[in-house]
């Protein structure tokens, strides 16, 4: 009895680490499309926030830190909570910056377009 227990055990920890392989690969990559895609929302990002170029600069240097930060939380393991705690701090840390780097009328663009940009993430999970 004993035996079997063990071998289902076995068993089952091989699927689930079969599933999570299988489920991490690919991840992070972007195809053509979409990296057409984030380049066109980042230009209409600028034009929309009327950035100057001392701006400009500062904003990218900005996303490129947390996307930085982000490359790094995907790689680090942990559970979900602690790694959603971590981007939470990551994405209040970027919006702290970008306040400091934009006019508050700026911020105020910028605040409107991040939460239409949480509209459309969610309603593309939804759709999954």
């Amino acid at each position: 009895m004993k035996k079997i227990v063990k071998f289902l055990a076995m068993i089952i920890v091989f699927i689930i680490v079969a599933a999570v392989a299988s489920a991490q690969t690919g991840k992070g990559k972007l195809n053509e499309e979409q990296k057409k895609e984030l380049m066109e929302k980042m230009e209409n990002y600028k034009t929309k926030l009327n950035l100057s170029e001392e701006q400009q600069s500062k904003v990218e240097k900005i996303n490129e830190d947390f996307f930085a930060e982000l490359s790094e939380l995907k790689e680090a393991g942990g559970s979900k909570l602690s790694r959603y705690k971590r981007f939470r701090e990551a994405k209040s840390k970027k919006d702290k910056k970008m306040k400091e780097a934009l006019t508050p009328d700026q911020y105020k663009i910028y605040q409107q377009m991040q939460s239409e940009m949480k509209k459309e993430l969610k309603s593309k999970r939804g759709s999954k």
